[in-house]
């Protein structure tokens, strides 16, 4: 992960710590969930990137 992904994954975890400020859950908890959310989506996009497009497929004759 570069800095500019690290960053962004700490302003997302201060967000939702911020956010669920009120709430039962703990502030260690609340940075867990957006760092687990962070690197799905990370993760999705990889895969995605990987996968070829349909009409780069070749079909059989």
């Amino acid at each position: 992960m570069n800095d500019v992904e690290s960053a962004r994954a700490a302003r997302e975890a201060r967000q939702a710590i911020a956010a669920g400020s009120g709430s039962s859950r703990s502030s260690a908890e609340l940075a867990e969930a957006a760092m687990r959310r962070y690197f799905a989506a990370e993760s999705y996009r990889e895969h995605k990137q990987e996968e070829p497009a349909e009409e780069d497929e070749e079909v059989p004759s």
